[in-house]
């Protein structure tokens, strides 16, 4: 019996409704100018990957359905204040559970 991997395409398929942290930080830096690369670069992608993975993240479902969506300057705003809200309390989390090396 062959176990069959699951491959890159069903990946996608499988989390195009999860909206992660990563495709969060994203999506707001892709807002501030339009560049995949540089947004995949500031959210904290490798450089070397970040071209790659720019382009990968604009195609994604959630990206797309963030970008139809109008987004004015007050809402950037509340939208960085909250990803840095956001950032704070996973920091918090890893304290509590010991994870501050990952």
């Amino acid at each position: 019996m062959r176990i069959r991997q699951v491959g890159f395409s069903s990946r996608l398929k499988a989390h195009r409704k999860l909206l992660t942290l990563e495709t969060l930080k994203f999506i707001v830096e892709y807002l501030k100018d339009g560049n995949a690369r540089m947004a995949a670069f500031r959210s904290g992608v490798p450089e070397n990957y970040a071209s790659k993975q720019g382009q990968w993240l604009k195609k994604h479902p959630i990206v797309l359905a963030a970008m139809e969506a109008e987004v004015d300057e007050r809402d950037m705003l509340k939208l960085e204040k909250s990803l840095a809200e956001i950032e704070r309390h996973m920091e918090s989390c890893k304290e509590i559970l010991g994870l501050q090396d990952f």
